[in-house]
């Protein structure tokens, strides 16, 4: 989301540069320049029971550290900083010598996370102006003099497209969109996903889209999930990575990211819970969220909160997932509604024409 943030703002500042908070910054190849030190996530930023002191054992806290030395040796570098994400951000960036311009939250919402005491008033040292993703949290902002908008949900200003046509692939057919995420467990949940087609295939003309996650082998889903690898053959353009084929000839098309497309030409988006979930969810398409065992209780249930119906939750299992999917492939009424449900909780996007105004002033 920030990167797409970070092309706008390009077009209309003379400079833009990006200091990821952890991970290598790829998703700003070709947009802009990464500046500051790096850090990665022993968690791959999933939120697990324990996961957080992991993160501090492998070196989270010195990450942070070095990211407020790094602000505070370039003070003045920057004429204006816009953080986005969580209340994590303006902390640094105050750290670091910086009151925030512009903190666009794509965390909290008004349905399931509201801001504690302690974050509005954080939030008020540290900021001049905050997008909110929703109106509710805005005017508990603005209840305390803190500058607050809604202008919509930045999840859904930019949710990735391809410029490719697709619809001649699910012509006639169900299609169900699998996320296996961009994590090193992403072949053994793809591996569960298509346990969970196969138990199904035969009863639902299915057509199955994967978008595949930078650093992740197409290869190694096909293997996986124990598909015969046509990779070589029917491919409709360079987003186009390859297709496959089940052993009952069901086809599994794999795509260079682009949920936003996939969506659209789906029945129902599964995978564990994600950007690309609340996306789909916010395009009105039902998602079943894959929860492991060891998934943090609380976050679960935030989840929920927040998406109400848009959103069914499946242990990692090929049959419960099945059980919870078919009512789905049966009724597309069912998955209408729940659909509409998933685009209210999620809002309407705006919020990144309105930074770019609020950044560049035009």
């Amino acid at each position: 989301m920030a990167a797409f943030l970070a092309r706008e703002l390009s077009r209309h500042v003379d400079l833009v540069e990006a200091l990821p908070t952890v991970g290598p910054g790829k998703s700003y190849d070709g947009i802009c320049e990464t500046v500051g030190p790096r850090g990665d996530l022993a968690s791959e930023g999933h939120r697990k029971v324990g996961s957080l002191l992991k993160d501090f054992q492998h070196g989270l806290a010195f990450t942070a550290v070095s990211h407020v030395k790094f602000m505070r040796d370039n003070k003045a570098r920057w004429d204006k900083v816009v953080t986005v994400g969580d209340i994590i951000g303006p902390l640094l960036s105050f750290a670091g010598g910086y009151k925030v311009d512009l903190h666009i939250d794509v965390y909290n919402s008004g349905y399931a996370r509201q801001y504690s005491a302690a974050e509005k008033q954080a939030l008020k040292r540290t900021t001049k102006k905050i997008l909110c993703r929703d109106d509710i949290l805005a005017g508990s902002l603005r209840a305390l003099d803190i500058d607050a908008g809604f202008a919509g949900n930045l999840m859904m200003d930019t949710v990735p497209e391809l410029d490719i046509d697709i619809a001649p692939l699910c012509a006639g057919k169900v299609g169900v969109t699998l996320l296996p995420g961009s994590r090193a467990a992403a072949p053994k949940l793809f591996a569960v996903e298509m346990d969970a087609i196969n138990r199904l295939s035969q009863k639902y003309p299915l057509v199955i889209l994967v978008p595949v996650a930078t650093g992740v082998d197409v290869g190694s889903l096909i293997q996986s999930a124990g598909l015969r690898n046509l990779i070589d053959q029917n491919l409709i353009g360079g987003e186009h990575l390859g297709v496959a084929a089940s052993f009952d000839q069901t086809e599994v098309h794999f795509f260079e990211k682009g949920i936003g497309t996939l969506a659209r030409q789906s029945r129902v988006v599964v995978g564990q819970a994600g950007t690309a979930g609340f996306q789909s969810a916010g395009l009105g398409i039902p998602t079943i969220a894959l929860v492991p065992d060891d998934a943090r209780p609380q976050r679960v249930r935030r989840n929920e909160r927040l998406m109400g119906e848009s959103r069914i939750t499946s242990p990692v299992d090929a049959l419960q997932l099945a059980n919870k999917l078919e009512p789905l492939l049966k009724d597309k009424a069912e998955a209408e509604r729940r659909g509409k449900i998933g685009i209210e909780r999620m809002g309407p996007p705006g919020a990144l024409d309105a930074a770019v105004r609020i950044i560049a002033g035009t």
